[in-house]
């Protein structure tokens, strides 16, 4: 059999990671730790899984993290640090410590030498002191701007470490009172006469100007193909139709021209436009990369040329349309929630939300 020795440690699902502060709450920094008495005296703690009963669920609170160790003293082994936000599953307590449930990737050598790695439940302990409810997980003026990835004229940057957005957007929280005085100087251009175009069955047509038809088909079928399709209305000014589409793992808002049926844009969602009808932008969260997604596009004599893409690290917007809007000051203005308290505990969208107000920048 094998014998397990004191390693590097990880916390994840199977997956080995490097010496860096990581916001996936399945990825930990992590450490060497060295075969010594401390270690010898709070030994590795296995639990079985299908037996252990959780008794609540907590959060790291502390913007610093909060480190796990092999026991529930400064002096134990320490495995790791779980980052602000991380959701936890609390198993006991003792002291001022709280026993948490994670996996746990551990080095082994077998007796014939041989190597690799088990990944096996234990309990790990974290301080109390550091922990807390979901609704103190905030977005702070620091998160507004860390950003993931930028797109500028066609051109996307990557950042796997995160980056500080310096230019383009100044973003910045506001109270809820200003947000809602900004909204009541909004404007949705959008005409939502959906009535008009009612779907046959699975087929949406609409008449274009020139005497042809725009056809759109559901395909109601479970695998990449799904495809779903409904008239939202349309926009006077642009001369445009907007049709939502809903596809296996992704949607989006097209418009398309009255006249003869072009592709005028392709938004990641909702479109709204500014006051001065100069420009148009889209905010999306995404939940499968958990990021706020902002697409921006410049408006002239019919035409949308796309300005930037930046998708935010820390924090999603609402996905309630009613939530976002350009203010008649030139200012995007959003709900928004930091990304490890968007859900609730129960999976339900939280209902609390902050304020963002975005202004942009002469670039």
């Amino acid at each position: 059999g094998a014998t397990l020795f004191m390693g590097i440690l990880s916390c994840g699902h199977n997956t080995r990671v490097n010496n860096t502060d990581l916001k996936d709450s399945s990825e930990l920094k992590t450490i060497a730790v060295k075969d010594t008495v401390d270690a010898a005296k709070f030994p590795p703690l296995p639990i079985d899984y299908d037996r252990t009963k959780v008794l609540k669920n907590t959060y790291v609170v502390d913007r610093a993290g909060v480190e796990l160790r092999q026991g529930a003293d400064g002096a134990a082994p320490l495995l790791g640090k779980y980052p602000y936000g991380t959701k936890l599953d609390v198993i006991g307590e003792e002291g001022e410590w709280v026993a948490v449930m994670d996996r746990i990737q551990r080095d082994y050598k077998g007796r014939n030498g041989e190597t690799g790695d088990i990944t096996r439940w234990e309990k790990v302990y974290v301080a109390k002191s550091k922990l807390g409810k979901q609704d103190q997980i905030t977005i702070s003026p620091r998160d507004l701007n860390s950003i993931v990835s930028l797109t500028i004229n066609g051109k996307e940057t990557y950042y796997e470490k995160g980056h500080s957005l310096d230019k383009y957007l100044q973003l910045e929280l506001i109270d809820k009172q200003t947000f809602l005085a900004a909204q009541n100087t909004a404007k949705n251009y959008l005409i939502k006469d959906t009535l008009s175009y009612p779907k046959n069955g699975k087929t949406l047509e609409l008449p274009l100007t020139n005497g042809k038809k725009l056809i759109f088909t559901d395909k109601d079928i479970d695998n990449e193909l799904e495809a779903s399709y409904s008239y939202k209305g349309h926009y006077d000014f642009l001369n445009a139709f907007a049709v939502d589409g809903n596809y296996w793992e992704s949607a989006d808002v097209r418009l398309f021209d009255k006249q003869d049926g072009h592709l005028i844009v392709e938004c990641g969602d909702y479109p709204f436009f500014s006051a001065d009808k100069n420009y148009l932008m889209t905010l999306h969260a995404d939940p499968y990369e958990s990021t706020g997604d902002l697409q921006l596009f410049h408006v002239k004599q019919g035409k949308v040329t796309p300005m930037l893409f930046v998708s935010f690290k820390e924090w999603m917007p609402t996905w309630k349309e009613e939530l976002m809007f350009w203010g008649k000051d030139g200012c995007i203005y959003t709900a928004a929630n930091h990304i490890d308290g968007y859900w609730g505990d129960e999976g339900s969208l939280n209902e609390r939300s902050q304020f963002i107000r975005i202004r942009i920048l002469p670039y």
